[in-house]
């Protein structure tokens, strides 16, 4: 051989052994992670499973000691997809079995005696890391629970708004006799309920013809647009509704005084005798017409649930016929009906979380 080519051999050596001792030099340091009494199960008990975290490129030697010479299955697979790392079907042991890790990722070590019971052996697990650099990285492993939902899709009616929606309470004339009267009383109360859920009532009383024409004259003007189809041309209503700021007031051949009651004070009341007392929400002293709003908040609780408006003709001479009308206003909710997601099935689960390197 020539000088020049025995130097040419000399220099190949020296790189080829400068980068294995580089190579070297980059490994990690091996690190005993497991050194374990393991109870493996049998064939009629769950598996016996070890999870770890390891780094893309570690080096993994296990050693698994089967004490009582049974035959096992053992297989180390990747947590999240289950893509196999090792894999036998049967052995008695594992003698420095070396794995490189292809990621970084959970693994899942699993064993499982093939006799019917479990039996005890003695486990041990050893990293080598890649590099220096993953010298640190943790390969323990934490758990959260994590809930997937399955989604299906179904109708359900929704609220959309509250309307309000009118309800005739009372609407009827009757006559108040005079003061002098001997076969009628001049005092007379009317019962009524409120319907379930009313919000707010109101009410308009009337001596004569002519303040009932006067009411059905301010009808007429409702009788084109919006007012009109919400109030159906009732001005009561539209005075309820906020559509009339008020009801027309006139002159008229005699008066009465009016006042709310309960039961008992309503009996007093029609019998002219002393001790009645009246609620203050709605009265009128000496009055032709007149009419009230009055919110379901302000309206007295009474125990039959009725209450009753008291009216008096203190005429001695003239008979009065009177108009009451009282209308309700109740909530009427107005649905829709909507196709929804709903949660068919939620299922809980634990998955690992790896740790940063």
């Amino acid at each position: 051989m020539s000088g020049n080519s025995f130097r040419s051999v000399l220099a190949l050596c020296g790189l080829f052994l400068s980068f294995s001792l580089a190579t070297v030099a980059q490994s990690g340091k091996a690190i005993k992670i497991a050194d374990l009494e393991v109870q493996v199960a049998g064939t009629k008990q769950p598996a016996t499973q070890l999870q770890y975290a390891f780094q893309a490129g570690d080096v993994l030697v296990l050693d698994l000691e089967n004490k009582a010479k049974t035959n096992y299955k053992v297989t180390v697979q990747e947590y999240f997809s289950n893509s196999p790392l090792y894999s036998t079907e049967e052995t008695k042991k594992l003698s420095k079995l070396r794995l490189t890790v292809p990621q970084k990722s959970v693994y899942t070590i699993t064993m499982q005696s093939l006799s019917e019971t479990s039996t005890k052996s003695h486990f041990t697990l050893t990293r080598i890391p890649a590099s220096a650099a993953s010298q640190n990285f943790s390969t323990h492993v934490a758990w959260r629970t994590v809930q997937d939902t399955a989604w299906t899709t179904g109708t359900e009616k929704v609220l959309v708004k509250n309307d309000l929606k009118p309800e005739t309470v009372v609407d009827k004339t009757f006559r108040l006799a005079s003061l002098t009267n001997i076969t009628s009383n001049n005092r007379s109360t009317e019962r009524f309920k409120l319907p379930a859920n009313t919000r707010h009532w109101v009410y308009w009383v009337g001596v004569g013809q002519e303040s009932v024409q006067a009411l059905q004259e301010t009808g007429k003007t409702l009788a084109k647009g919006a007012t009109a189809l919400l109030s159906g041309g009732n001005p009561l209503v539209a005075f309820g509704l906020g559509l009339l700021p008020q009801l027309p007031q006139v002159k008229s051949s005699g008066y009465i005084s009016y006042y709310l009651f309960n039961k008992s004070n309503a009996n007093l009341f029609t019998q002219d005798e002393d001790g009645w007392k009246p609620y203050g929400v709605a009265k009128g002293q000496d009055v032709l017409s007149d009419y009230g709003k009055i919110l379901i908040s302000q309206t007295p609780k009474t125990d039959d649930g009725y209450l009753y408006l008291g009216f008096q003709n203190p005429s001695t001479i003239t008979g009065l016929d009177l108009t009451l009308k009282v209308v309700a206003f109740v909530d009427n909710p107005v649905y829709q009906t909507r196709t929804v997601r709903k949660p068919a099935k939620i299922t809980t689960r634990r998955e690992p979380i790896l740790a940063a390197d």
